[in-house]
This record gives C-alpha cells, sequence and structure tokens, in this order.
C-alpha cells in the first residue's frame, strides 16, 4: 500500500465539485467517493480540514461537513476527534479495470450450462450475438427508419393518450384491442386477400411468439413439424423449444418441395412456410406447390402456418393468392408483423386464426403474457384506419423497388463471378458465390471494411454466398457497399 499522503497532497488529487444539476452537498460528496475508488486518495490518506476544503471549495462549511459524514456512515471515511479525517483502512482494493470484468463462472455455473436442454444449446449455437444494430451494407431485414413519418406518428400518439386518458394504462383483451383486430382484418382483406372476421385476430409481439404459441397448441412434444431448409433459423429452434420435432424440408426454385416433405416425415402435425419470399435464398412458393401443399395438409389433417414474412413488399407482377385465401379447409393460419413494414422497436405481430381455435389460442395466450403492448395497438389501430400505413406501404414499396434495382445493377456491373438470386420480392437478396470463395471467411473481413455480411452457409451447409439486405441503404450507398465487396471478393 502507498504510505498516506498528507493533507495539502490529497487535497492536490481532488477535482472541485463541479457537477452540474447537483446540490453542492452531493457534488462534494461524489468527488470524494470517485476520488477514493479510483485510487487517487489510498487507503489511510489524510484529508484536509473541514475549514480548509471550504475556503479552497467556496462552498459553506456545513456543506462539507454533511458529505464528510455521510462518507463516514457508508464505511468510506474515519473522523477521529482532535486528529482529522482519513480515507478508511478496511475499504477493499479499487482497480479501475476491475468493474468491467465478469468474474469466471464457478464450477456449479459451469455445470449448470453443460446441463442446459436440448433446445437451449440449439439457441446459443444459432443466436448472432450483437448490440443494437444500425443500417449498414448489407444488414438484413432493416426498413428505411428515414422514410418513416415519425412527426406524424408522435402527433397521433399524442392525440391518442390525450383522447383515452388512463384508460391506455391498464390491462388490454387477451386476443388484442378491438379497433386495431378490425383494422387489420379490413387492411388484410384488401391487400393480402386473407378474408377473415376480426374475431379471428390475435395481436401478439413478433411473429416467433405467434409461432411458438401455434407449437404449444397444435402440437404434442415429439411431433413432426415441416420447416424450410433453408429458412429463418429462429423458426427451427423456436418450434424445437415447444417441444416439437422440426424436420428440414428443401427449398427448390419452386419453394418448399411438398414431395420431399411426404417423404421425410408424412405424417408431420405442421408445416411453417413462408410462401410470398423464403428468407434466405428469396424464392416465392409457386403456385402449384401452394395447392400441393394444401391438399396434403387436408389429406392428413395437419396444419400449415403461413407466415408472410414481407409478403407486403411485392416487387414484380401481381403477387400470388395466399395459402389462407386457397384454403377450404380451415387448415391454415396465417401470421404477419408490422416490424419490417413500420419500425422494429413497435413490436407487434397479428395471427389470423381458424374461427373454431380462437377460444384455445385465447385461453393459452392468458397463461403465457396475457396481452400486448396497449398504447402502441390504438395507435397503430388509427394509423391503419385514417389511411395512413396504407399511403407508407406505397411509399414504402416504390423506394424499395428503387434500391432493389440499384443492388441488382451494381452487383451485375461489379461482381462477374457472384450470382444474384430471385428479387421479386421481399427486403433482402441472396448472392451466390463460386466455392472457391468460402462465405464465412468473409464475415469478419467484411466487417473491418465496413460491411454487415451473412453467410448463406448459416441457413444451410450446402449455400455458399451471402445474405444481402438493402432496404436500409441508399442507392448511393448501395452502389458504394457493392464496390467495397467487390474489392473483397477479388472480382
Amino acid at each position: 500500500m502507498r504510505p498516506p499522503t498528507r493533507g495539502g497532497d490529497a487535497f492536490a488529487l481532488l477535482e472541485g465539485p463541479a457537477i452540474a444539476g447537483l446540490s453542492r452537498r452531493t457534488q462534494v460528496h461524489r468527488t470524494f467517493l470517485k476520488a477514493i475508488v479510483d485510487g487517487r486518495l489510498p487507503l489511510g490518506t489524510r484529508l484536509p480540514s473541514a475549514r480548509e476544503l471550504a475556503r479552497r471549495w467556496k462552498v459553506a462549511r456545513n456543506t462539507i461537513d454533511e458529505a464528510l459524514m455521510q462518507l463516514q456512515d457508508e464505511g468510506f471515511l474515519v473522523r477521529r476527534i482532535g486528529d482529522g479525517t482519513y480515507v478508511a483502512q478496511a475499504l477493499p482494493r479499487f482497480g479501475r479495470e476491475e468493474p468491467r470484468k465478469m468474474r469466471p463462472a464457478s464450477r456449479a455455473g459451469q455445470m449448470a450450462v453443460e446441463s442446459i436442454s436440448e433446445w437451449a444449446q440449439s439457441a446459443v449455437s444459432t443466436h448472432v450475438p450483437h448490440s443494437a444494430p444500425r443500417p449498414r451494407p448489407f444488414l438484413g431485414g432493416f426498413p428505411a427508419l428515414e422514410a418513416f413519418p415519425l412527426s406524424l406518428w408522435q402527433r397521433m400518439t399524442a392525440r391518442r393518450t390525450r383522447a383515452a386518458g388512463r384508460a391506455l394504462l391498464t390491462y388490454f383483451p387477451t386476443m388484442g384491442y378491438g379497433p386495431l383486430r378490425e383494422a387489420i382484418a379490413g387492411h388484410l382483406a384488401l391487400s393480402r386477400g386473407v378474408v377473415c372476421a376480426p374475431e379471428q385476430v390475435m395481436v401478439l409481439t413478433s411473429s416467433i411468439q405467434g409461432l411458438d404459441l401455434i407449437g404449444r397448441v397444435l402440437a404434442e412434444r415429439g411431433d413432426e413439424v415441416w420447416v424450410e431448409e433453408a429458412g429463418y433459423p429462429n423458426v427451427r429452434v423456436s418450434l424445437s423449444m415447444s417441444g416439437v420435432r422440426p424436420i428440414p424440408v428443401p427449398v427448390d426454385a419452386e419453394g418448399l418441395d411438398v414431395a420431399a416433405g411426404k417423404v421425410r416425415a408424412r405424417g408431420a402435425t405442421l408445416v411453417h412456410v413462408s410462401p410470398a419470399c423464403n428468407y434466405a435464398t428469396g424464392v416465392p412458393l409457386s403456385a402449384k406447390r401452394r395447392l400441393e401443399l394444401l391438399q396434403w395438409a387436408e389429406g392428413n389433417g395437419a396444419w400449415i402456418v403461413e407466415d408472410d414474412y414481407q409478403g407486403e413488399f411485392i416487387h414484380e407482377g401481381r403477387p400470388l393468392e395466399t395459402l389462407y385465401s386457397l384454403d377450404r379447409g380451415a387448415r391454415v393460419l396465417h401470421l404477419g408483423t408490422f416490424t419490417n413494414s413500420m419500425f422494429p422497436s413497435l413490436r407487434l405481430a397479428y395471427l389470423v386464426i381458424p374461427a373454431s381455435m380462437c377460444a384455445v389460442f385465447a385461453a393459452v395466450r392468458a397463461q403465457l403474457d396475457d396481452h400486448t403492448h396497449g398504447i402502441a395497438q390504438a395507435v397503430l389501430a388509427d394509423f391503419i384506419d385514417e389511411g395512413h400505413f396504407a399511403s407508407h406501404l406505397r411509399r414504402m414499396r416504390s423506394l424499395y423497388r428503387e434500391r432493389r434495382d440499384a443492388l441488382v445493377e451494381a452487383c451485375g456491373r461489379h461482381l462477374g463471378r457472384a450470382t444474384l438470386g430471385p428479387t421479386y420480392a421481399g427486403m433482402n437478396a441472396a448472392l451466390h458465390l463460386p466455392r472457391a470463395i468460402p462465405d464465412r471467411a468473409l464475415r469478419e473481413r467484411g466487417a473491418e471494411a465496413g460491411l454487415a455480411l451473412m453467410p448463406l452457409s448459416r441457413f444451410h451447409g450446402s449455400l455458399n454466398g451471402l445474405h444481402l439486405g438493402y432496404t436500409a441503404l441508399t442507392p448511393a450507398a448501395i452502389r458504394d457497399g457493392v464496390r467495397r465487396l467487390a474489392a473483397l471478393l477479388g472480382a
């Protein structure tokens, strides 16, 4: 331990109390406390007298006395009558780096990690750690937040809060806010051909929450469930955590291969499919495959989860009929989210449930999280009813089509060795690379070049390439990102 310093030296180590917004007593207290914790006042240091501190800091002596008394009560100081005030000798050692380091797990902690469930292990292996992401080339699934009418949304939030007041602070219905369910049903009928009663709509926090709920209600533990291979990784993990057994079914140029699914698991209870736009490859489910899937489900008593992932954004031609609109046996549940069409932190999604199952879903949901954020539901209902959501979608479709075109043009110009997959719909594109360029090695190299690159092999080992998100980028940023990617690939 360093020897105690004299009062004058200790005082020189201290900073003057100049922290805005705090009382003078609190400023003095925090200044001393920080100096002790930082080690600038070593253990055993004798402090200047209260009179000296008051004079130099130009504060009342009572202010100094009160701050020192608090530090004494907290055990940081020892005050000896007739001798002075000292930093306590019995304090633990304080190091600048120690608070920032995590202690290694104990043996018991290590055993706990080793004994986690298979489902949790699957989640850990699938999860890609990151802080809150920011738009950069080529982060996937990120909307153009700069184009969202934020000032309008703020005004509508203030108006709705004034009108409804404290009624928005209470519990909301398990199935969702009535006016929002009506608004969603109306929107789906007009834009997606999904004709349903508002009572069939459940408002959720996310599509993954909806999938977890479906797995709990419609499948028993150990039941086989078809999932797209390749597809969104979180789908498989979420279903596994519900206790079912996901069976990967190949995706080819027509989407989910129904014939292959019958071979791999003819008796599956449930199918998860994204007909508008496969997450990994961008391939839509063909009309022929849609009818085959519906025929198989009806004949086997299976359920179909139609995940309308990015189905709001069709860039070429007319969208194919949804599975829900083609279904004649009430075997399809239509799942959607506002994350992509609005903004990620909204955390609102929806599930269209067969009428006979609504009471069951509501009962199970009530045992989990009961209901979704109320104020956001109320404002979104107004946003849809007043036509703002439809207008916003029209603007976004035009904007995303322009950005899609910029990506296609730039890749064609600069990436001769790579092939861009289908870009008919959605917010991402698959860039397929030669096997001589392993995609996983590009991730860290891309980060050094300011690029967010997701390997396609993460979705399935047979793929080699990059998952490129483009909707959050201006055409200029897309072109610049493609040039940097070309330099990385040596194209």
